[in-house]
Order: C-alpha cells, then sequence, then structure tokens
C-alpha cells in the first residue's frame, strides 16, 4: 500500500506541477490530490520536502530509461528499418508517460539546477551517446558526423512530441505513423543505410 501511496503522490504531485508551477503547488493541495488527508502532513510520511517529491520523480523516469538502455541489446532485429521504427516510438512512448515531467522540467528547470544536471548525465546524455553509437555501428560504410545527426534526429522526435502533445497541434495533419516513417527514411538517408 505505501508503495501505491508513493506513487500517487508522485503523478499527482507532477500533475499539479505541470498545471500549477511548483511554487503555485502546496503540500496540501498534493496530499488531496493523491487521496490523503490535506494538512495532515501525511506527505512527509513518503518524502520529506516537496522538492524531494520532484527529485523522485526525476529518479523513477531515469530509472525508466535505465531499464531501456539495458535492454537495447534486444534492439538487434536484423532489419535497421524495424529497429529504428521501434527506436522512434519508443522515445514517442517515453516522452508520453513523462508528459507531466518535461513540462514540469521546461518550465521549472532554473529551480532544480543539481536535479537538471543529473537529467542531463543521466538522460539526455546518455540518451544521444547511445543512439550516436547504435548509428555509427549500423552505418553501410563511413558516414557523416553521427552526434550531430543524433542531435538532430533526437531534436526532431522531441520537437514532434512538443508540437502534437503539448501545444496540441498536427503539422499538416500528420499522425505519429506517417511521422515515424518519414522520420526512419530519412534517417537511413542521412546514414548511407540501404532501404
Amino acid at each position: 500500500m505505501a508503495d501505491g501511496t508513493r506513487t500517487r503522490i508522485l503523478d499527482e504531485a507532477l500533475r499539479l506541477f505541470a498545471e500549477r508551477g511548483y511554487a503555485g503547488t502546496s503540500v496540501a493541495a498534493i496530499e488531496a490530490a493523491a487521496g490523503l488527508s490535506p494538512h495532515s502532513g501525511s506527505l512527509y510520511t513518503h518524502f520529506g520536502s516537496k522538492e524531494q517529491v520532484m527529485a523522485a520523480a526525476v529518479e523513477r523516469a531515469i530509472a525508466t530509461a535505465e531499464t531501456a538502455f539495458s535492454l537495447a541489446p534486444m534492439l538487434s532485429l536484423g532489419n535497421l528499418e524495424a529497429e529504428l521504427t521501434l527506436l522512434a516510438r519508443g522515445s514517442l512512448l517515453m516522452m508520453n508517460n513523462w508528459r507531466d515531467l518535461i513540462r514540469v522540467m521546461s518550465k521549472e528547470c532554473e529551480q532544480f539546477p543539481a536535479v537538471m544536471e543529473d537529467v542531463r548525465e543521466r538522460l539526455f546524455a546518455r540518451s544521444h551517446d547511445f543512439l550516436a553509437g547504435w548509428l555509427e555501428g549500423r552505418a553501410s560504410a563511413p558516414g557523416p558526423d553521427f552526434e550531430a545527426v543524433t542531435t538532430i534526429w533526437l531534436g526532431a522526435i522531441e520537437n514532434y512530441w512538443i508540437v502534437t502533445q503539448v501545444h496540441g497541434g498536427r503539422p499538416f495533419g500528420m499522425d505519429d505513423d506517417r511521422y515515424v516513417r518519414q522520420w526512419v527514411s530519412t534517417l537511413m538517408t542521412a546514414i548511407g543505410a540501404r532501404t
């Protein structure tokens, strides 16, 4: 039960931080949203402070990403197009799961410099390093600057997700399937892979 309560606190706190801002969200509001008695201090049974709630939410996202990195060797399907499709879809799915966290981080990053540094090192830098190495290992010949290619293509996925999920737009009425197909196709061309 305690784990369920802790998870509810994390989920509801992130939702409230994303909607109201970190400073605009009280401990009592988090307690009420998580189904606890407001003003009871019950949040402190699970977390020492509101900042610890934020840090735990980031840690949970990083742990999910680290699990994905550990499963990366199973990504080898023998078909580069299928592997890139899985990678793009997995990236969009993770961002969907982290929607509130991403919104909070984009608005409140200056309030949590240590937490943001941890995210940059353990999540963003690791994602970039992984994809750059992975692409270089699958290229048909020595090719482009894989670090730059990685920055461009991960940025494209992040931008597409922000436009569709945060801003609520669909450029050209595009759906995820169409976007992923073209993302994969142009990335394969960029690294000199055969389609």
